[in-house]
């Protein structure tokens, strides 16, 4: 599953860089880094945080914010991946790095009623929209990479209307268990043309 894990990531992180990214410096020390990151043993999460780390910075290539995420199965295999998609290739408010992957998933398998044992990693903790999907689409645990004291909602679920509050019991949200400089390295993907892009919100609303 490892190998599987790593050929995905690594064909993904060729294809970075040769447009958008090309002309970003910090893309392509990144993309070097993630190529020549190796996944540490004491850290059970460590290849599926890697890989949505992969597919932030792959969002922060095709011109949008750096968030990706993956949805992994009962037995480990990972089933569909996604990466935020608000900007290019052209305005959609929803297309966060979750909603991304579970609308991939669920057009895919209509028939899976239940995701008892799947697990979702994403690069960034889940702000309030994608928190509430995630609640509703009932997948058994949720997994961040790095957390986000700005727009992060995990840290604040107990503040949820009560509703989704008690839903939100039946699952597991939290840290993935990676290593800290692949969370490290998560936040920085982010910031590397977040307040570019969050002035493009600033002026849909001015």
């Amino acid at each position: 599953m490892l190998k599987e894990i790593r050929d995905l990531g690594e064909e993904i992180l060729e294809k970075i860089g040769r447009e958008i990214g090309s002309r970003n410096e910090k893309v392509i020390y990144w993309k070097k880094w993630l190529q020549w990151y190796e996944f540490g043993s004491e850290f059970t999460d460590d290849p599926y945080a890697w890989l949505s780390v992969v597919l932030a910075l792959k969002s922060v290539d095709s011109g949008n914010y750096g968030v990706g995420s993956i949805l992994v199965d009962a037995d480990g295999k990972v089933i569909s991946m996604g990466h935020n998609l608000v900007y290019s290739p052209h305005f959609r408010s929803d297309l966060h790095g979750e909603m991304v992957a579970l609308n991939l998933f669920e057009n895919e398998h209509p028939n899976i009623t239940t995701l008892e044992g799947y697990t979702l990693y994403t690069s960034l903790e889940s702000c309030p929209m994608c928190l509430i999907r995630l609640i509703s689409s009932g997948v058994n645990a949720i997994l961040h990479v790095s957390s986000d004291p700005r727009a992060g909602m995990v840290g604040m679920i107990d503040f949820l209307p009560s509703l989704w509050r008690d839903l939100s019991t039946r699952q597991t949200f939290a840290k993935a268990a990676c290593s800290e400089e692949l969370s490290k390295a998560a936040m920085e993907i982010m910031l590397i043309n977040a307040e570019e892009l969050l002035e493009v919100l600033r002026k849909r609303s001015a």
